[in-house]
């Protein structure tokens, strides 16, 4: 008698992604555009590719495991391979033959007896394809391979009537085991479908193909295509298109119809568009310090303006650099990590940290992209204004979520150096803005600048707000208390420390 196994698949080799991995979870705002998905590919039963294209850094990994919970729930055995973590082998036969065979085992431990017929068909296949090649193997194969290495040795040591006789034996060895591996595979669903319960069809998300050497690349698509494309099994291989084309022509040459070539391999192409980086950065677990008077974040913008000033700073940031999820991600985990040495510090010293959140963040940008500004920046100022400090890819307008008051809009490209003007050592004429007569020294430099001006109310507003915190630690500071104003030898100094992070 059969055990009696829920709908949901519990038992599988990434059940922690269950609870980790899904679309309630999901900080893009995936889950209707999964739920489209989920349900166009398991409506397909006759064997059918699907290329789930994205760019680099669009997320296409935590979607496939998102994807892969979600079929698991819907009691659809579901396979997940990561093509890179694999990319040693020579053989991608053997990986997808190795994770079909030993991730449905897990699913259910009773199935074992089922799959032996596979196996054998399998060990078969793999035997051709090591010791004589096939249709998907690049002549470099050869040899390289651990597999097979001793039934390779000899045939050489045939002659060559005799070698002829065994490449042909296995050559047709290989063709019927690709037969005999479609076959069983579509028997093996409909055990699965009638003594297990499973829903139909067995789904198979392949993951980070683009990542791989280009042959790899190539020999993963041409097993998936000549041994498992059959009945009720359905192959997701995620993709950035583009690089894949490149990995053909690096195989098959520059000249070559990659885009006709990969036809032969998906059925279809669903793309995984460029997310709501708003929305991303918005959930994004940001630590900043609960305590005021440990570390005070400045520049603070009204409530009224944007609803959390420093999410929105990143924001605007990772837009005007061109930032994708990936580095946002690692971008969020270092300043996070930046943001606790600077509470131990005041711990420590007891003296309170005033760090710019602006200028740390566009620091770390900065030194991640290797960008020349970062090192060419002395800790006095010298006043190179303009966009083109900044090397950004997109300077863009700040005033839009805004009611404007004039016709003027603060771009990104003014924001930048402003704020990196507050950074360095110099003399601060107070005498124009409102506050004590005179001039502020901070940290005693002898150069003498003069604020960058700004357009727009965003600007306006960002100036007045910077005033603000220097005339507090200003009267902080002359009243002998404990206060650390971060200048740009400090960003340079913590930002180098979390760039070891990765």
């Amino acid at each position: 008698m059969c055990p009696n196994i829920p709908s949901p698949i519990t038992s599988c080799k990434y059940e922690k992604w269950h609870q980790e991995y899904t679309f309630e979870n999901c900080k893009l705002n995936r889950a209707e555009y999964g739920e489209f998905l989920a349900s166009y590919i398991t409506g397909e039963h006759d064997g059918f590719v699907l290329n789930l294209n994205g760019q680099w850094g669009t997320g296409k990994t935590q979607f496939l495991r998102r994807f892969y919970s979600l079929l698991c729930s819907k009691g659809h055995p579901t396979i997940y391979i990561d093509a890179w973590e694999s990319d040693f082998s020579d053989v991608p036969l053997s990986v997808v033959s190795s994770e079909l065979v030993s991730q449905l085992s897990k699913i259910n431990e009773g199935i074992g007896d089922e799959l032996d017929d596979i196996k054998n068909f399998l060990g078969k296949a793999l035997k051709g394809a090591v010791i004589a090649g096939a249709g998907m193997l690049t002549k470099h194969c050869l040899g390289e391979a651990s597999l097979g290495v001793e039934a390779a040795k000899s045939m050489f040591e045939k002659t060559d009537e005799g070698y002829l006789d065994e490449v042909m034996k296995n050559h047709a060895d290989q063709i019927n085991a690709i037969k005999e591996i479609r076959n069983h595979l579509a028997q093996l669903a409909d055990v699965l479908k009638q003594n297990y319960k499973y829903e139909l069809p067995v789904v198979v998300l392949i993951d980070e193909l683009d990542r791989c050497r280009p042959s790899y690349s190539v020999e993963m698509l041409e097993v998936i295509k000549h041994f498992f494309t059959t009945k009720n099994f359905v192959f997701v291989v995620a993709t950035d298109t583009e690089q894949i084309k490149h990995a053909i022509c690096a195989v098959y040459g520059s000249e070559f119809d990659s885009s006709r070539y990969l036809r032969r391999f998906f059925h279809r192409e669903a793309r995984l568009s460029t997310p709501d980086l708003k929305k991303y950065i918005d959930l994004m677990d940001l630590k900043l310090p609960e305590d005021d008077d440990t570390v005070i974040l400045y520049p603070v913008l009204p409530s009224y303006y944007v609803e959390d000033t420093f999410r929105t700073y990143i924001y605007w940031i990772v837009t005007g650099f061109g930032l994708d999820v990936r580095a946002i991600d690692q971008l969020v985990a270092k300043l996070n990590a930046c943001l606790r040495v600077a509470i131990k510090t005041y711990h420590s010293t007891e003296y309170t940290q005033y760090i710019n959140f602006f200028t740390l963040t566009i620091a770390l940008v900065e030194f991640e992209m290797n960008q020349e500004s970062f090192e060419a920046r002395s800790d006095t100022y010298k006043a190179l204004y303009g966009k083109h400090q900044f090397n950004l890819s997109n300077d863009i307008l700040l005033d839009n979520d805004v009611v404007l008051e004039t016709n003027k809009t603060t771009k990104l490209s003014e924001l930048c150096p402003l704020m990196q003007h507050f950074a360095h050592s110099y003399l601060f004429d107070t005498s124009n803005m409102n506050l004590d007569k005179g001039v502020l020294s901070i940290l005693g430099s002898n150069s003498k600048s003069a604020i960058p001006r700004v357009d727009g109310k965003i600007g306006e507003t960002i100036t007045n707000s910077i005033r603000d915190t220097f005339s507090k630690y200003s009267t902080r500071d002359r009243a002998k208390q404990k206060v650390k104003l971060w200048l740009w030898k400090d960003y340079k100094t913590i930002v180098k420390l979390a760039g070891e992070l990765e």
